[in-house]
């Protein structure tokens, strides 16, 4: 608890000093800091608000007290102690947690330079710095629970909507060269090489951004087995939580559609779980035959900017996919097929510009394998005379197909709106990921042991709880942050902290003073009702001796 400016009247005259309350047991004990008669008081008061401080130095303040707002509003210490038992350990953890969230470094660098320059230093005990990863291992055996009661209070103390639970998963790189029982050589989405250590991270996120469940599994799980244990997990475990979402929905990459995982996502719909996914292009083209553009109807509008919108028409049909009917959802976007339209042709020109302007024959038809243009155009060399020949038929095919995508689903009670809203809903978990990876710097992970790997995963993944929370507690106050804007913002104000001496003090006070806000951090404080002193006494120490 601050310091307050206390007042005693004796007679005529007033006298100030600063006053402390504390509980001990059932009783109220009072500190006071004498300061003197009024008028001295109110200098004294002036001057610990703006004089340089001796010794003086920064430290980090806004973003701890920010997310120890959000984390006492979902019990985080209280969670915590309850699974490991130890109060101390506890607030490491949380603390770590908190600093981890702001600062993406690794836990020694937090523990042994990050914590030094950080009000959480007041509430972390660390013997040596290294005692983090062992702390780590203590909740180890509990971070499927620690997850749940965690989730379980946010959905209890905050508007937490449950319209929708969407599932994915990614991939998170490991700083290993050999496999371990979590760590596995597997795909890279982006490249294709099977030679990255990687553990695989499974989400299931609310529709407000909110990570109600996480899962870490093996590198080299395929994505259907990582969902039927998820699932069953969710529906067992968790049944308290899932059974208030009111659909629950796998959104399907169409890289990973084929007759199997199809035939296991049917199977899904018995536990109420249902899919939607893109079709591959290659079986799209069948569907987009079969309906009129004239007669799509609009079924998604959005600004992008002034006068500038995205439309999406859209037109339900019914159609036999890997030997079942289901709901095929045929889409168009205008825009998107003007667009591509525009970079076929400019594609199409520059292996044209690149021929007139005599290229060898390497260079041009890597230019038409990197354009993915074979079909579209031939190359060919004749006593030394080059010649390209267009088939625009081919080029005609392709742009009727532009701006078309198929999604397909069988859940029957949806329409057009909802599944492509469904669908869409998928950017929410990539969004996701990209804060993971991007502004939390998730991976790659450097720890060499299988429980530290998980348990770090699940720790930055609290992290992203928290901050996902505060967004949605802003966002309804009407302040939007994208997720990096909003780490910037909450870590942008600091405090100072060092000694003051006044010679009718007895003692110097060590003290703690905020340095002003900008106003896109005290709209924040004003939104979580945060109070921040003008300055608060950590310490009253005697004028011969010294802190350090």
């Amino acid at each position: 608890m601050s310091w307050n400016v206390h007042i005693i009247q004796r007679k005529t005259k007033t006298y100030v000093s600063l006053k402390k309350n504390k509980r001990a047991g059932k009783k109220i004990i009072s500190d006071y800091i004498y300061l003197g008669p009024a008028i001295d008081a109110v200098k004294m008061l002036t001057e610990l608000q703006v004089k340089p401080l001796i010794d003086e130095r920064e430290i980090s303040y806004s973003g701890e007290i920010v997310l120890e707002k959000i984390a006492d509003s979902i019990g985080l210490t209280r969670v915590l102690e309850k699974h490991t038992g130890d109060d101390r350990v506890a607030r490491v953890v949380r603390n770590i947690i908190l600093l981890r969230t702001l600062f993406p470094e690794s836990k020694r660098k937090l523990a042994e330079v990050r914590l030094k320059h950080s009000i959480l230093k007041d509430s972390t005990e660390l013997k040596y710095p290294g005692e983090v990863y062992r702390f780590m291992d203590k909740i180890y055996n509990d971070l499927d629970d620690v997850m749940y009661d965690l989730v379980k209070n946010a959905i209890k103390n905050h508007p937490i909507g449950l319209e929708y639970l969407i599932i994915d998963a990614t991939r998170i790189k490991i700083w290993k060269d050999r496999e371990t029982g979590l760590v596995r050589f597997g795909y890279s989405s982006r490249n294709e090489l099977k030679s990255l250590p990687q553990v695989n991270l499974v989400l299931g996120v609310s529709e407000q951004h909110i990570p109600l469940f996480a899962k870490v599994y093996p590198g080299n799980t395929q994505d259907v087995k990582m969902f039927d244990d998820f699932i069953h997990r969710i529906n067992t475990r968790y049944k308290s939580l899932t059974r208030k979402a009111k659909e629950k929905f796998i959104i399907f990459d169409q890289g990973n559609v084929n007759e199997d995982n199809i035939k296991y996502l049917r199977k899904l719909q018995e536990q109420g779980i249902y899919f939607v996914s893109m079709m591959k292009t290659n079986s799209a083209h069948r569907f987009i035959e079969k309906v009129d553009i004239s007669s799509m109807p609009l079924i998604y509008s959005h600004e992008k900017s002034e006068n500038v919108r995205t439309e999406i028409y859209g037109k339900i049909i019914k159609g036999v996919l890997y030997g079942k009917q289901s709901r095929v959802l045929v889409c168009y976007n205008p825009d998107l097929m003007e667009q591509k339209c525009e970079t076929l042709d400019r594609r199409v020109n520059a292996v044209r510009q690149a021929v007139d302007s005599k290229k060898d024959a390497d260079a041009v038809k890597w230019l038409i394998s990197k354009y993915n243009l074979k079909r579209v155009l031939k190359y060919t060399e004749n006593n030394g005379k080059s010649e390209l020949q267009t088939d625009y038929n081919e080029i005609k095919s392709r742009k009727d197909r532009y701006g078309f995508f198929v999604l397909f689903t069988e859940h029957s009670g949806s329409s057009a709106e909802e599944v492509l809203a469904i669908y869409k809903s998928r950017g929410i978990v990539e969004e996701g990921f990209r804060a993971l990876k991007s502004d939390m710097a998730i991976d790659p992970v450097y720890h060499s042991k299988d429980v530290r790997i998980e348990t770090h995963t699940v720790m930055v993944v609290l992290g992203y709880l928290l901050m996902s929370i505060l967004r949605a507690i802003l966002a309804r106050e009407g302040i939007k942050h994208s997720f990096g804007g909003l780490s910037e913002t909450i870590r942008s104000g600091n405090a100072v902290e060092g000694f003051y001496e006044h010679e009718r003090l007895k003692n110097r006070l060590y003290i703690r003073r905020p340095i002003k806000p900008e106003p896109d951090l005290e709209a924040i404080f004003r939104a979580l009702r945060i109070k921040v002193p003008l300055f608060d006494v950590k310490e009253v120490v005697p004028t011969n001796s010294s802190m350090y």
